[in-house]
């Protein structure tokens, strides 16, 4: 498995909450259809998106956010370009 984690934080946390469900449903329901998609509501807010041995979990809690992804070590990409497809994909996500 191969690694990817990410953290941040955030300027409002509502504003923050809904990019990020509506970009993780953005995924699951077009380049990553067929994943799962679970959100759990709490203190912390905790998003996972799994499927195709891929998992990515955003736990968001007061004053910041983290991200981990775990993806299959038999994707035929290099680290480096999947953290740089991570990070554009979830760019718009900064300064909220």
């Amino acid at each position: 498995m191969s690694s990817i984690t990410r953290d941040g934080k955030y300027q409002d946390r509502t504003k923050f909450l809904a990019a990020l469900r509506a970009k993780l449903e953005g995924l699951r329901d077009g380049a990553l259809r067929g994943t799962t998609l679970t959100w759990e509501e709490g203190p912390e807010v905790r998003a996972t998106l799994a499927g195709y041995g891929a998992r990515v979990v955003f736990a968001v809690a007061e004053g910041g956010w983290t991200c981990a992804a775990e993806l299959p070590s038999f994707l035929p990409v290099p680290k480096g370009m999947l953290e740089e497809k991570f990070d554009r994909e979830f760019e718009g996500l900064k300064g909220l």
